[in-house]
């Protein structure tokens, strides 16, 4: 067969079996001659471009293809190219990403390699196997496996696609009828030898997710069904199975299959021998990380020691494991188990005993409770040296559990009544000896001109080249603090053409990493967005050529709009190296954080000679970075400089120029200035001669954020679930939306006869900020690196209300979910780090929602935050009730969340203690008092009350007075009224 015969069934749109039929009878050699011209037309077809020597055939039909040429990739003549591959190709290219093959071809892919048996089939398989997607099909790979195409492959993949292919439900494809799972594996009798590798390897076969058994027919069996059946016909022995379930709860899986498993083994039941045989493994499992294992094991000991034939010593021995989990229920279903042992088991009472004595380290003081119960009702089998053990325990015991701590480790010869020895109020609940008095006031929220400057932040510029290339190449790898990426901003402006003779040697690498290098904590982030001006910027530095790759938006990757007026600086500076320009930037920082010292930025201004541009972005970034230390003294220096620079830096030092209808030219300027002056003001009326058109929030006004905590209930048969919802919109304070509508057609029929002008948000980096503030998901983005997110900060270090919510919106789309290194949010957090300056509301609403989300990386700091806050006066306990109450509103707050992270605030002083304790106490009235897991808040109060010694507020005291019920908050509620009362 030629090529040239082979090209025409290839490029023929009906050629499939033809192709198949004149490929059949070639042996290897023949095959192995196509090979070559084969995967070059394959390549050709697939990327819609014709190589050198093409066929006039072949171009005829790339030529005939119309508009985006990847819509393509998938053509007839493309997918007889793939199966060609298939056909002649050896294993290096079938295993390519790109060549695979879909669902309707697998009767003719099926057919060539019968035809062929290649001899790499066994290998491609394994790799299809191995690949997170394949289009491999289990049927046909059982075909091959039975006429001896193919041996038997035995890596994880098989068992994953034999576990979903056989539970399938037909739901996808209407024609196909699916036997239970019985008859399947009964029907092919080989296939029972490999039911053991569910158990071995991840796969759906236990998951009980609601979507896998939709369109499931009356007869359809789960997995767990279908080997309880055989296993009671005899096709698979029982013990085999139930020693499988075990052995694969010990594998490192994930948790939803393990949940499968046991789930399993209790539906096998079984018996009073078969628990016996295998209580070494639940003790084995009471070390396991996954907490509803260690459940698991702890309920089957339960039920081995119900029937007296529990192994005691090596369950002891194990069983302190399960407190040092902070999961609050299996360690009180572990102290049930010891309390049942030391009543039960006179001989391991002690030993039990001693046991419980570690649950005294718990996180939890429920626990810590329960197990002083249990050491209280046993005090006469404690000798001496268990108390000394236990007295080492005191610096875990919770404060509201501290006095009966006390009372318990007292010696004998002291009496108990000792007021000494501390005193507990009704109920259980600590009440100290004394009340620790505090002075707390949150700073208020116009402080803005206390100054913020420290010696030790002041950041030291880069001198010389080769300070610079070390400095990028240490950036590449990973970025610090975007401070490292503002320092090398400023170099690169000032040094540009400060070239040693070596200089090309010595960047050599440098480019080569810039090339190779990328992740979320490089400097090198991509070609669009601020990380392409970044490398535009880097490149034109490095090799003398003029770099400007355009920012395209796409549906896959967000940019960042406030970071559009940096980008328009880093492009700006990246033309002026160009021109072998070189020059201190005005916008450089001084000091760590962003911020610039005023008397420095006036010298800079000094120093340029006339050079510094009030139009210039770069002017307008360092407006907004200065600091308010030294703004009068700044004031009096800059009386010499030239107008129109001269109003400008006045007016934003706090001076008495103002615009004239003649700066109009220079309005972005005015507002940038007026916005460094004060931040939250409404500059209208000294604005008003510029005569702007300005409807953008944190323009000529300060911005407004309205926004709203909801939910949307979702249910997929008898599985209900709440989304977590967020609404926000930005807008201008004292702005009549309406009334700005039915102004609409006079305002454009007065910018046509030039009335007004009307402000553009790219040139203002304080209205850039709060462009396009929405909770939509995206697949990626330049915030994805928590460098970037930081950095965003860095714009308006006066004002990070902006930066802030951004880091909401981001936080709300992830509240459920886990710490993620592709899309990380722990960066939005900076803000709440600068001391000096007040968190206002969005402050406040970032800290509760990482309090409240499930990532461990943003509620860590989170936590940091709130207990530096408190030191340092920035948390405003009233602001946070009002914010937490409102996102509360939205129904779908885990409470236990924000109790479990709270606790480790108020353990830290006796201030946190308080101050956490009045923030809960005030947003009691609002708190619904029936969502779940409420109790963990008044669990919070009892601690904080316990270390600071306060009694309640009597409007909370009246408030939880109010609750109603049998429930555990209203249990705690009650005795929380009565003993703060006292």
């Amino acid at each position: 067969m030629t090529y040239d015969e082979l090209e025409a069934l290839v490029l023929d749109p009906k050629g499939d079996w033809a192709l198949q039929r004149a490929l059949a009878p070639l042996d290897e050699k023949a095959r192995a001659k196509l090979s070559a011209p084969v995967q070059k037309l394959y390549k050709q077809l697939y990327s819609s471009a014709t190589d050198k020597g093409a066929s006039d055939r072949l171009k005829a039909v790339l030529a005939s293809r119309k508009g985006d040429k990847w819509n393509y990739w998938n053509a007839a003549e493309t997918r007889h190219a793939m199966l060609a591959l298939f056909a002649v190709g050896p294993l290096s290219i079938v295993k390519k990403r790109q060549v695979h093959v879909w669902h309707e071809q697998v009767p003719l892919l099926d057919r060539i390699l019968r035809d062929r048996r290649p001899a790499w089939l066994n290998e491609w398989i394994t790799h299809e196997l191995e690949a997170d997607f394949t289009h491999l099909n289990f049927a046909a790979l059982r075909e091959w496996i039975r006429d001896g195409v193919c041996a038997k492959p035995e890596v994880d993949g098989y068992y994953r696609m034999f576990a979903g292919y056989l539970m399938r439900t037909g739901f996808y494809r209407k024609d196909e009828v699916v036997p239970p799972i019985t008859t399947q594996l009964l029907a092919d009798p080989d296939l029972l030898a490999d039911v053991e590798g569910l158990f071995r390897v991840e796969s759906i076969a236990f998951n009980t997710n609601a979507w896998l058994t939709k369109g499931a027919a009356s007869d359809y069996e789960t997995w767990t069904e279908a080997l309880l059946k055989l296993s009671a016909e005899g096709h698979l022995d029982r013990a085999d199975l139930l020693q499988w379930a075990l052995d694969g709860l010990k594998r490192d899986l994930k948790q939803n299959q393990l949940s499968g498993f046991h789930g399993f083994y209790k539906k096998m039941g079984p018996s009073e021998a078969e628990l016996r045989r295998h209580q070494s493994d639940y003790i084995d499992l009471l070390c396991h990380p996954v907490g509803h294992v260690v459940k698991f094991a702890i309920e089957m000991l339960s039920e081995v020691e119900k029937k007296s034939a529990l192994d005691i010593d090596p369950a002891l021995r194990e069983l302190p494991l399960v407190f040092s989990s902070d999961g609050k229920g299996n360690a009180v279903a572990a102290l049930k188990l010891l309390k049942r042992i030391i009543a039960r088991q006179e001989r391991h009472a002690r030993a039990a005993l001693s046991v419980v004595g570690e649950a005294l380290q718990h996180a939890q003081a429920d626990v810590q409770a329960l197990a002083l119960d249990i050491l209280g009702a046993n005090t006469a089998q404690l000798a001496s040296e268990d108390l000394a053990n236990l007295r080492d325990k005191e610096p875990f015991v919770a404060a509201s559990n501290r006095a009966r701590f006390a009372q318990l480790v007292t010696t004998n010869d002291q009496d108990p009544a000792d007021p000494e020895a501390g005193g507990t109020e009704p109920g259980g609940l600590v009440a100290e000896a004394t009340e620790t008095r505090f002075d707390y006031h949150p700073i208020a929220s116009d402080r803005l001109a206390e100054p913020i400057l420290l010696p030790e932040d002041k950041i030291a510029p880069i001198e010389t080249a080769e300070a610079l290339i070390e400095a990028v190449l240490h950036t590449v790898e990973t970025v610090d603090s975007p401070d490292e990426v503002e320092r090398i901003i400023d170099a690169i402006s000032r040094l540009a053409n400060d070239r040693p003779t070596d200089f090309d040697a010595k960047v050599a690498p440098l480019l080569h990493r810039l090339k190779t290098g990328r992740g979320t904590t490089s400097i090198v982030l991509g070609t669009v967005g601020v990380g392409g001006a970044l490398l535009d910027l880097l490149y034109t530095w490095l090799t003398g050529r003029h770099y400007r790759t355009p920012s395209e938006e796409s549906q896959y990757y967000t940019l960042e709009d406030g970071f559009v007026p940096v980008r328009a600086h880093l492009h700006a500076i990246a033309e002026a190296i160009h021109r072998g320009e070189r020059r201190p930037l005005l916008s450089a920082p001084t000091h760590k954080g962003g911020w610039i010292d005023p008397l420095v930025w006036v010298e800079r201004l000094i120093q340029a000679h006339g050079g510094a541009s009030a139009d210039s972005m770069d002017f307008r970034l360092s407006l907004l970075r200065l600091a308010p230390d030294h703004r009068r003294e700044a004031l009096e220096r800059a009386a010499g400089l030239p107008a129109p620079l001269r109003g400008i830096v006045d007016f934003a030092l706090g001076g008495e120029a103002r615009p004239a209808r003649s700066d109009r030219s220079h309005s972005a300027a005015w507002i940038t200035a007026a916005r460094c002056r004060d931040p939250y003001r409404d500059w209208t009326e000294e604005l008003a001669p510029l005569n702007l058109d300005d409807a953008l929030p944190d323009g000529v006004r300060p911005a407004r954020y309205v926004w709203r905590s909801s939910h949307k209930a979702h249910q997929y048969d008898k599985t209900r679930w709440k989304i977590p919802e967020f609404t926000i919109s930005v807008t201008c304070e004292g702005r009549d939306e309406a009334a700005e509508r039915r102004a609409g057609l006079l305002r454009r029929v007065t910018e046509a006869f030039g009335a007004r002008t009307r402000t553009d948000w790219s040139e203002l980096p304080t209205a850039a900020l709060n462009r396009r503030m929405d909770t939509k998901r995206y697949w990626s983005g330049e915030m994805n690196s928590p460098w970037v997110a930081h950095w965003l900060a860095f714009v308006w270090p006066q004002n990070p209300t902006a930066t802030c919510m951004r880091g909401v919106t981001r936080l709300m789309l992830r509240t459920d979910d886990n710490s993620s290194s592709w899309t990380p949010s722990h960066g939005y957090f900076q803000p709440l780090f600068q001391h000096g300056r007040p968190w206002r509301e969005t402050g406040h609403l970032l800290l509760c929602l990482g309090l409240v989300g499930k990532d461990a990386d943003a509620g860590g700091l989170a936590v940091d935050a709130l207990i530096d806050g408190i030191d340092v006066r920035l948390f405003d306990p009233e602001l946070f009730a009002s914010t937490i109450a409102r996102l509360a509103e939205g129904e779908w707050m885990k409470l236990n969340r924000l109790g479990d992270t709270l606790m480790q605030v108020v353990q830290i002083s006796p201030l946190h203690a308080k101050v956490v304790s009045d923030a809960l106490q005030l947003w009691l009235p609002k708190l619904d008092f029936g969502a779940n897991n409420a109790f963990r808040l008044l669990e919070v109060i009892v601690e904080a009350r316990a270390i600071t010694g306060q009694a309640l507020a009597e409007e909370a005291r009246d408030v939880l007075l109010t609750a109603t019920g049998n429930g555990k908050f209203v249990k705690v509620a009650k005795l929380l009224a009565e003993a703060g009362h006292s």
